[in-house]
């Protein structure tokens, strides 16, 4: 029986954690899987399999073109930039690195901008965001009092419930171990519509608006 080449185990594998996740994973994640040391060679592969027109490559993660094809067959899915982490407990410094990206159907249809965090920590838990959660963000520098949003204090970027208030802004957790952030000046980078999680390797999506 003839054993499957580098680039079909390359494919394979890309599939496989596209189906679980709904993201591909990096170039360092399928050299450590298959054991290749050599990150050069997995990028020809990558190359050549784009050119088959078994991949896309997307902002630099590559994307099965059948699956990606059939999930957004018929309804009005986005592939939302996964960014990296943001803290729900403390603040973090802001990253803007891709992770991958996130298949995601809005609720109120097209036209509006979305990126994706990692939650760490579990200042949020009260509302139902808990350490290693995806958050799906709207993209806008406008929320209400009482909505939960990404915001940037300084070169720090937080989740909380936001409270505009008597000349300043309250960052407010939704655990009662964390105490209120207030700041002067905060810039508003979006509003949390949804929360992403994994439960027995499928993925759960929950709206929070």
């Amino acid at each position: 029986m003839t054993r499957p080449n580098k680039k079909e185990l390359i494919y394979k594998f890309i599939c496989e954690e596209y189906k679980k996740n709904g993201f591909s994973p990096s170039i360092g994640e399928i050299a450590a899987h298959l054991g290749l040391s050599a990150k050069s060679n997995i990028h020809r592969q990558l190359q050549q399999l784009v050119k088959d027109g078994k991949l896309q490559n997307l902002g630099g993660r590559y994307v099965p073109t059948d699956l990606h094809e059939e999930e957004a067959a018929g309804a009005n899915v986005v592939l939302v930039p996964l960014l990296g982490r943001v803290a729900a407990g403390m603040p973090i410094t802001a990253v803007e690195n891709l992770d991958g990206y996130i298949a995601y159907i809005p609720r109120s249809g097209s036209g509006k901008e979305f990126f994706a965090l990692t939650i760490k920590g579990d200042s949020m838990i009260n509302a139902n965001i808990f350490d290693g959660d995806i958050v799906i963000v709207e993209k806008t520098s406008v929320v209400e009092n009482g909505e939960i949003a990404v915001v940037l204090v300084g070169d720090e970027a937080t989740v909380k419930t936001f409270y505009r208030e008597n000349g300043h802004f309250r960052l407010q957790p939704e655990n009662p171990e964390y105490e209120p952030i207030i700041v002067d000046n905060a810039e508003i980078l979006g509003r949390v519509v949804a929360s992403l999680r994994y439960f027995n390797n499928r993925r759960i999506i929950k709206p929070l608006l």
